[in-house]
């Protein structure tokens, strides 16, 4: 439990530094909402719901990158078979990351208020607290007690259950409690942030992608990417 809080759960800042956003270039800032349709559907972003937008950050460059970069990978099994059928100037090679996906999109640097606090939901208390709020609603997607794999897991009805359970928690004074959710991504559990649309965010610095951006050459190494 958080102090000030009475919330039975973990609530943590941001980093010090702010948290990095990878976006498109012409509005990296947009958020993300998802239909009505969607909202009973399993698929989609993990975090997001139909009334509130959500904007995904990570604390570090190679965490936006990783979870940007990781629809370019290639199963190395597929790139063999394909490989030698797309040595064509017509086709891109499978694993090359195209220049004009630098260029479409823009790095952003955001510090969110100070008391901006976030649902850590790899923190195991959090989960039993939540698998307690949320009985009804989980006994519907058929999960008992929430572990780490239903936070990480490919069913997006769970965790936009605990979305919507963190939006709702205010003060007597109707504050919000919650500001966003603290998660690690199923790349390499680096640290990412949830930000939910009425949080108070200043823009610190905005940059163009370069090949030469921290962290990118290194996730690109790890998906087997060519930068380009």
């Amino acid at each position: 439990m958080s102090e000030g809080t009475p919330l039975d759960v973990r609530l943590i800042p941001a980093p010090e530094r702010g948290l990095w956003r990878l976006g498109k270039a012409k509005d990296p800032l947009k958020y993300n909402q998802i239909s009505p349709e969607d909202d009973s559907r399993s698929g989609g972003n993990r975090w997001s719901l139909v009334s509130y937008g959500t904007l995904y950050c990570a604390s570090e460059l190679d965490g936006c990158f990783a979870e940007a970069l990781a629809p370019f990978r290639v199963d190395p099994a597929l790139r063999a078979i394909i490989g030698d059928d797309w040595h064509e100037p017509y086709y891109m090679p499978p694993g090359d990351l195209p220049q004009d996906w630098r260029t479409r999109h823009a790095l952003v640097r955001l510090q969110p208020a100070k008391e901006a606090r976030f649902l850590d939901v790899d923190d195991d208390h959090t989960l039993r607290t939540l698998t307690q709020e949320l009985k009804a609603e989980l006994e519907c997607l058929d999960v008992d007690a929430l572990a780490p794999e239903h936070v990480r897991g490919p069913d997006r009805r769970v965790t936009r259950q605990i979305s919507a359970w963190a939006i709702a928690q205010r003060t007597a004074e109707q504050d919000r409690l919650i500001h966003g959710i603290a998660y690690r991504s199923r790349f390499a559990m680096r640290q990412c942030w949830a930000v939910f649309s009425d949080v108070d965010l200043e823009e610190v610095e905005r940059q163009p992608i370069w090949p030469e951006t921290e962290g990118l050459r290194t996730v690109a190494s790890g998906y087997g990417l060519t930068i380009r």
